[in-house]
């Protein structure tokens, strides 16, 4: 999950910048991938330590 969100980070804002520079198209897909993007890095950050978390708490008992 984490690689697909770099991947989509990187080809939607430059995707994005494409457009802003073209002019022709809109810049909303590029938005909405580098919005995907960010929301997968912060998703797999969260699980990363929402699995430490478990495991501290297993350890205490």
């Amino acid at each position: 999950m984490k690689t697909w969100g770099w991947i989509l980070l990187i080809f939607g804002s430059l995707s994005f910048l494409g457009a802003l520079v073209g002019g022709n198209a809109s810049p909303m897909g590029g938005m909405f991938f580098a919005a995907l993007g960010a929301y997968l890095l912060h998703r797999a950050n969260q699980k990363k330590d929402e699995e430490r978390k478990k495991k501290e708490w297993e350890d205490k008992c």
